[in-house]
């Protein structure tokens, strides 16, 4: 499990806190580059968020809702989704890690937010790439038949969900707005001009991560979520690509990764934690 969140938390009675006032506001907090920092008054509430930027930190903008033909009006329902999207929206980094429990929006986010990305022509596509494990302790479901894209199609419903069915992921497809990728495919490939849009990263391993790392040419980015609590075999838990990432890379002006805290899916759905 990894230990680093992408943020810190102090309140507004730490003595640093002042600084914020100050232009441009120095990095008194210790933070590390891209990593986010929240000001909480005395009820818990974030008041302020803010991004280091290396010496100094800027404070991020949290009312602006996503916005894309599939989507619609996407607005953050906390904090923490408010930093993921002023994460993935940010052109100076070019590595994006977003984690979370089930339903605490990973894939909301990153989808809505790279069509609307692409729909500001920032990027060309979104690559989807998924490693083809099932659930654990699931039984396989066996051959499937049809084309590359029919024997994937199980795994692209995360898309599925969220840009109004199988219309919309055939809308998509059709107008290369989105191409389906296997990960055993990747090697040898230079993709420019578009996101790497990775899901279910927990079960990716440092060599699946180091792989699609070398995919992403000028122009392009990757982005992976997962859930570390859902690695679906032993050599994703003794191997884990996001964890090692989100480790190794910290830091680094190219890197940033924020994790969210929160289920917002349902009242039903926040059950599961109970079950821990």
């Amino acid at each position: 499990m990894e230990d680093y969140k992408g943020f810190r938390e102090i309140n507004w009675t730490d003595e640093r806190a002042q600084a914020v006032f100050a232009s441009p506001c120095p990095n008194v907090f210790g933070c590390l580059m891209n990593e986010y920092l929240i000001l909480r008054d005395d009820e818990g509430t974030a008041s302020m968020i803010l991004r280091c930027d290396g010496d100094t930190m800027s404070v991020v903008k949290t009312n602006t809702p996503i916005k894309s033909a599939y989507g619609g009006e996407i607005k953050p329902r906390n904090e923490y989704q408010k930093m993921a999207i002023d994460m993935l929206r940010n052109p100076e980094s070019t590595v994006k890690v977003l984690t979370g429990p089930f339903g605490s929006g990973k894939d909301l986010l990153m989808l809505n937010t790279a069509l609307e990305l692409i729909e500001k022509d920032r990027f060309e596509k979104i690559v989807y790439v998924r490693n083809n494990v099932e659930v654990k302790d699931s039984k396989p479901i066996g051959f499937l038949p049809g084309t590359s894209n029919d024997k994937l199609h199980p795994f692209v419903m995360p898309i599925v969900d969220h840009v109004g069915g199988e219309e919309g992921l055939a809308h998509l497809l059709s107008r290369g707005i989105i191409e389906i990728a296997h990960l055993g495919f990747m090697r040898g490939r230079d993709i420019r001009n578009a996101i790497i849009y990775c899901t279910e990263g927990e079960n990716l391993t440092r060599q699946h991560v180091a792989l699609m790392l070398g995919r992403v040419a000028e122009g392009s980015e990757l982005w992976i979520n997962g859930d570390l609590k859902q690695c679906d075999g032993k050599i994703f838990a003794q191997d884990n690509g996001l964890s090692a990432a989100v480790e190794k890379l910290k830091g680094n002006r190219l890197f940033s990764h924020v994790r969210l805290m929160k289920t917002e899916r349902s009242e039903t759905a926040a059950l599961a934690d109970l079950l821990d």
